[in-house]
């Protein structure tokens, strides 16, 4: 592949819109199969018994002066970086518990974390020791392309 086309691939790849889009679609795909889990308690129950079985891991960011969530969100990213589960962060704790289907009442300050689970209805083939979706494919991608930035990148969840 020449270095332009992966250029232009890149931009495509880190183009806020897209990323957007991309994890509106998982996230809801993912939430009507249910293979989101929303929130602290939920993600470590999961992640502790099944991690092979998570394809990323959400985290807003922290708010300013909130010292135990920014503990809870570091203790979070190790765990996920030692069970190479990508952290994909984004802007705002409200928008991704609505999209969660989490209800006000029940998160006052929004949601602290979620994940997406493997999808074990895709067909798998010998290539492919994990088949994903083609947006959750975007993300990984994403994900993986960010780990070269200094400051990694915040995606921003539409309204």
């Amino acid at each position: 592949m020449c270095v332009e086309t992966e250029q232009k691939q890149n931009s495509e790849m880190f183009n806020r819109s897209n990323l957007s889009r991309a994890l509106h679609a998982t996230l809801t795909h993912a939430k009507i199969n249910r293979r989101l889990i929303c929130g602290l308690l939920p993600t470590i129950d999961h992640l502790q018994k099944s991690p092979e079985d998570v394809i990323f891991c959400l985290l807003p960011q922290a708010r300013p002066g909130d010292a135990s969530a920014h503990m809870q969100t570091v203790l979070l990213q190790a765990f996920c970086y030692e069970n190479y589960i990508p952290v994909i962060q984004v802007d705002n704790s409200e928008k991704l518990a609505a999209y969660c289907g989490i209800s006000k009442s029940t998160y006052q300050t929004g949601c602290t974390c979620a994940i997406v689970t493997r999808d074990h209805s895709l067909p798998s083939t010998p290539e492919d020791e994990f088949p994903m979706s083609p947006t959750e494919q975007m993300l990984t991608n994403f994900y993986e392309k960010s780990l070269e930035q200094s400051l990694r990148p915040v995606i921003e969840l539409p309204s």
